[in-house]
């Protein structure tokens, strides 16, 4: 069962339940891979696919392994990008409510409209 004070967000794809955890090992992850830290997430995740793609996969590797990034978007591609946005804001806001807070209070994983 998925915690959210862990920052555990479920959701069902492809006829599959998965857990998408933004921890402190995934911020760790997105650092790394991506140059992003927890203060430039909303910025870096409101106007790429790609890197909300990328985050996606990070945060399902706790629960699920590693996975590559056309694996996660094949997730992304069943529930569409918008419910993908949305789950990250909510891991991170769960996970990182003062990350959450530096992206100006807006749900930070959403996509801006028109890019």
């Amino acid at each position: 069962m998925a915690n959210g004070l862990k920052g555990e967000v479920p959701f069902k794809a492809c006829e599959a339940d998965w857990t998408l955890v933004l921890d402190f090992n995934a911020l760790c992850a997105m650092e790394t891979e991506l140059g992003i830290t927890a203060d430039m997430v909303g910025e870096r995740l409101a106007g790429s696919a790609a890197t909300i793609r990328s985050v996606f996969r990070i945060g399902l590797a706790a629960k699920h392994g590693e996975m590559t990034d056309l694996e996660a978007g094949r997730l992304i591609g069943d529930i569409g990008i918008k419910e993908a946005a949305e789950l990250l804001a909510k891991a991170l806001k769960l996970a990182f409510p003062e990350a959450a807070k530096s992206a100006g209070g807006k749900d930070p994983a959403t996509p801006r409209r028109g890019k």
